[in-house]
């Protein structure tokens, strides 16, 4: 049951992650809300590149797209799974669920409310904690997803 949406998730992660996209990126110049700071003069050579203020890499950004994926499929699973007859076990969506207007305003806000609170941290240099939060909520959304799977496998 789980599998299917670790084996997505992991997808997910594996191809934004790739080595090429870091190239591609830093060879369009694009404006950035980031300010870089540079060394000072004469430290150059000791320096392996640019310092950048925020020198994330892949791996948040990653997991951002993984919990935009797993909740579009949540949302869409949902509304499947109640077309078919199947019944909302989440209590908080219980009355939303009959409206799949709802149901995607609600995705959406509890994504980019995730997103958000994530990169706060992020910036206020909790990065720990930040990483932590969006693992977290990628578990919680894998398992949702995985849940909805089997539920609608179950249904004729």
């Amino acid at each position: 049951m789980v599998r299917p949406a670790i084996t997505v998730v992991l997808a997910i992660l594996c191809v934004c992650a790739c080595p090429g996209r870091a190239a591609a990126q830093d060879a369009i110049e694009q404006p950035s809300l980031f300010v870089k700071m540079t060394a000072p003069a004469g430290t150059e050579e000791r320096l392996p590149g640019p310092m950048a203020l925020d020198a994330r890499g892949p791996l948040l950004p990653s997991m951002y797209a993984s919990l935009i994926g797993l909740q579009a499929y949540d949302g869409y699973s949902t509304n499947h799974g109640l077309k078919s007859g199947a019944s909302e076990s989440n209590a908080a969506l219980g009355t939303l669920a009959r409206h799949p207007a709802a149901v995607w305003a609600v995705k959406g806000v509890t994504t980019f409310a995730s997103i958000y609170a994530a990169e706060r941290l992020w910036r206020q240099h909790r990065r720990g904690q930040a990483v932590v939060l969006m693992v977290v909520s990628n578990g919680i959304m894998a398992a949702v997803a995985a849940n909805n799977a089997a539920v609608i496998r179950r249904q004729p």
